[in-house]
């Protein structure tokens, strides 16, 4: 059976003093279309990503959710597009080694479950090709996505859930209207 379209959406976490949220949403919104966001402040994973990207205090959180409906056979394109604009919005840093200045987490958001992209493999990520694995988040159950045993903490908050099955509610309106 063919799958029904979905909506793509990112979680950007950015260096605030190096690249612009409005930069953000442009990049974005230039593939991907109309999109809308959200702001949460919990991201217990700055600290990580500092080691890399600099200090934790100018690091930042956006999802961007486009509203243009998707095959989901362009996951794995979509995964290989973040990482390359991961790449060249890097900057130089001393020693002529480039730093990220965005992290790009980009994920799928159908009607019975939620997908992140990544390359890591691990126990629970399926392999869909070109280096690309899939991580499944959520799943839709009794009227909500539900977190998994390997759901990221940041994904476990009451707010993001809430957000996200707001955005299942637009996805389903749009699916609707195609029929």
């Amino acid at each position: 059976q063919a799958p029904t379209k979905a909506f793509f959406f990112a979680s950007f976490l950015f260096r605030k003093d190096l690249v612009s949220e409005d930069s953000i949403k442009t990049m974005w919104e230039k593939k991907w279309g109309e999109s809308f966001y959200f702001h949460h402040p919990f991201f217990p994973m700055k600290e990580y990503y500092s080691k890399e990207m600099g200090d934790s205090n100018l690091l930042q959180r956006l999802f961007g959710v486009s509203l243009i409906l998707q095959n989901r056979e362009d996951f794995v394109q979509g995964k290989i597009w973040s990482t390359e604009k991961e790449v060249e919005m890097s900057h130089k840093e001393k020693l002529g080694l480039k730093a990220r200045t965005v992290n790009i987490d980009l994920g799928c958001l159908s009607l019975e479950n939620i997908q992140l992209a990544t390359g890591k493999p691990y126990s629970h990520r399926i392999y869909l090709g070109k280096g690309v694995y899939s991580d499944l988040t959520y799943v839709f159950q009794n009227k909500t996505y539900k977190p998994l045993l390997w759901t990221y903490p940041d994904y476990k908050e009451k707010e993001v859930i809430t957000f996200f099955n707001s955005v299942r509610e637009t996805l389903h309106k749009k699916i609707l209207d195609l029929k």
